[in-house]
């Protein structure tokens, strides 16, 4: 390797130094595998997709994305509309979930990342530090699981009226796969990993245990009423039912939409309880001080955090039918109480996920007491 300075992996702690790679190459940490450095024209790639993404993205959030047609009337809505309609019926946590998770974050994100690859705006200390704050933001970023969740939105309408795509949803759509390839192009490489220092390694501390198992207590305790209690109204002609979670995937098994049930299920029935579980698994052998399988640990929890994201199809899905489907007496959509704690849910995990930090299995195995015979 030829050494330019000490650097720190993020999930494992190690100290090593990054070499020079060539364009068929990648650096990774010789302890956990984690992605530390990519070429230079693999990032130029990565950078011409994300600026795609970020010119398909400004119609997608001022167009319509769908228009549904019912009684001979006809209503459009926008991705404001989709938060906006949540604070007009009262849900405003839910609002607010949508209002950042959809405009504001992937904004932010995409303008941080363009900004900081425009040398000629952003002398390189300050890119370093936009890149950083992107990566904050980079767990929040769901563009791909609102087009999934607008999928099965208008799978369900169409199963019951009409139902248009407009341009708005076209241009989002685009968006998020360009923004998914390009992020996908770098793996789990997210910029140039931060210089060592004996602070960064102390931040490793077992507050972040604490943290995140107060966190996983709250999601176990959310999880039932999230399950058990109605999370949307569907009122259609004077007919009112009640759909919780698991009858939004048996009501899509009825209408023969078998790949869009089975999506609906492992998001938001399996995916929440694995992570929850899985955390748990983490948090256990940490605190035992367990040296056993610790890269095996390390990649676990880097699905963990990848994977919660996905959880929130049900809240998208609910925030553009409520945005939709409003026609009077005839047909309209409402939140209910059961989706508050299931965004609840979402949340902690993702929070929990979040203030997990891996390198504490490293250390704490490197820590163990020994043991007396």
């Amino acid at each position: 390797m030829t050494s330019r300075e000490g650097v720190a992996c993020p999930d494992c702690g190690l100290v090593q130094s990054l070499p020079d790679i060539a364009d068929h190459e990648v650096a990774r940490c010789t302890r956990c595998h984690r992605l530390l450095k990519v070429p230079e024209s693999l990032s130029q790639t990565s950078f011409a997709l994300l600026l795609g993404a970020l010119l398909l993205w400004v119609p997608g959030c001022l167009a319509p994305l769908m228009t549904v047609y019912a009684g001979g009337a006809s209503r459009s809505a926008t991705l404001l509309d989709c938060a906006l309609k949540l604070f007009g019926v009262g849900y405003s946590p839910l609002g607010i979930l949508v209002l950042t998770l959809m405009i504001l974050v992937p904004s932010l994100f995409m303008l941080l990342l363009v900004i900081a690859q425009v040398s000629w705006i952003c002398p390189p200390a300050l890119a370093e530090r936009l890149r950083m704050w992107a990566q904050h933001l980079r767990p929040w970023l769901m563009t791909e699981v609102f087009v999934v969740g607008a999928s099965v939105a208008y799978s369900r309408i169409q199963s019951e009226g009409t139902v248009r795509v407009d341009p708005g949803g076209w241009c989002l759509a685009g968006s998020a796969l360009l923004l998914l390839a390009s992020l996908a192009m770098l793996g789990e490489y997210s910029g140039r990993p931060q210089p060592h220092s004996p602070a960064s390694v102390q931040r490793a501390s077992r507050a972040s245990l604490h943290a995140t198992a107060a966190l996983v207590v709250a999601g176990f305790m959310l999880y039932i009423p999230a399950n058990v209690m109605p999370i949307l109204e569907i009122e259609s002609y004077g007919s009112v039912t009640q759909n919780t979670i698991l009858g939004g995937a048996i009501e899509l098994i009825h209408y023969g939409l078998w790949p869009l049930a089975v999506i609906v299920f492992m998001a938001s029935v399996v995916i929440p309880l694995a992570k929850l579980f899985g955390l748990s698994w983490l948090l256990w052998q940490t605190h035992r001080h367990s040296p056993n399988q610790l890269r095996q640990r390390t990649r676990i929890y880097r699905l963990i955090d990848t994977i919660g994201r996905w959880s929130n199809i049900d809240v998208f899905t609910l925030s553009l039918l409520a945005a939709l489907v409003q026609f009077g007496a005839l047909e309209r959509v409402r939140p209910e109480p059961g989706a508050i704690a299931f965004a609840g849910v979402v949340l902690i995990t993702m929070i929990a996920a979040q203030s997990f930090d891996p390198r504490t299995m490293w250390r704490g195995a490197r820590s163990r007491p020994p043991v007396t015979r």
